[in-house]
């Protein structure tokens, strides 16, 4: 089952039973951000654990705002891994930054990586769906 939802340009698409694809587009504001990430949230809720793929190939510009919604929810969530591809190199290195913000707000439960393709994030995440199934969790660094 797979249902979508629209933020804009943007477009989170849930893919049963437990991975949700973002695709963020072009700028990215604070309204923007929250509404995607309050309506994750809501999905999530009752999930043992979660899947993010994060496409970052068209993504503009993050606003402080998008980058404070973005880092300061993970708390809200349950265990995941978080895989993210594409993106210009700035916008690498802020999703980096924000990854590490995050962490240190709170959100520690939750692996990241930032994958050279899509394949190769998705084979990333079906290692990761196996070990969260199993009990393991992600560990503090």
């Amino acid at each position: 089952m797979e249902t979508r939802a629209t933020f804009g340009l943007s477009e989170m698409i849930f893919e049963a039973p437990d991975t949700f694809v973002m695709n963020p587009r072009g700028d990215f504001d604070g309204p923007t951000a929250s509404a995607m990430m309050e309506h994750l949230i809501a999905r999530a809720q009752g999930l043992p654990f979660v899947l993010l793929l994060l496409d970052l190939t068209y993504l503009g510009v993050i606003t402080p705002a998008a980058r404070h919604a973005l880092t300061s929810n993970g708390h809200r969530l349950p265990p995941r891994a978080l895989a993210i591809h594409g993106g210009s190199f700035t916008v690498r290195v802020v999703s980096q930054m924000m990854a590490r913000a995050s962490f240190l707000r709170g959100s520690r439960n939750r692996w990241v990586w930032h994958s050279p393709n899509e394949a190769a994030a998705r084979a990333w995440l079906d290692e990761k769906r196996r070990m969260l199934a199993a009990g393991v969790r992600p560990e503090e660094r």
